[in-house]
């Protein structure tokens, strides 16, 4: 694994386990402005996939700025499949860098997965808030 891709799983983490979530009833909050704005321009240049995300939460200390976004859930016979992108800047830079990857949440194991370069299935860093998630993240209509 990269360094690159190290460093983001690393930061990622971070932001899930710096944000408790309920045990019940955990639902992403409304995209604040100044990650709508940042979502906005990185999907204007290109550097984003231009879709529909749907913010998940974010990290906002003097080192890093990151967050995250989910995108295209669908269901499938192992759990729910979706794109996910980290929003990552440190120490006040000014560019931001983005990491799209494949996911999905395996619901009736409560955890999440991620698709490797080698195009294989492998487990997600494990946080407190998982199962909440996991379980908002399989709550399809």
């Amino acid at each position: 694994m990269s360094i690159k891709v190290r460093t983001a799983m690393v930061v990622l983490a971070g932001v899930f386990s710096s944000l408790s979530a309920a045990a019940e009833g955990w639902s992403p909050a409304p995209e604040p402005a100044v990650w709508a704005q940042t979502r906005q321009q990185l999907q204007a240049s290109g550097a984003m996939t231009d879709r529909p995300w749907q913010f998940m939460e974010a990290l906002e200390t003097p080192e890093v700025m990151a967050g995250e976004y989910l995108s295209g859930r669908s269901r499938t016979t192992a759990g729910v499949e979706f794109d996910a992108a980290l929003l990552l800047r440190r120490n006040a830079a000014a560019t931001w860098q983005v990491r799209e990857l494949r996911m999905r949440a395996l619901c009736n194991q409560q955890r999440l997965q991620r698709r490797s370069v080698e195009n294989q299935w492998v487990d997600y860093v494990g946080r407190d808030d998982t199962t909440a998630k996991v379980a908002w993240i399989c709550d399809l209509p």
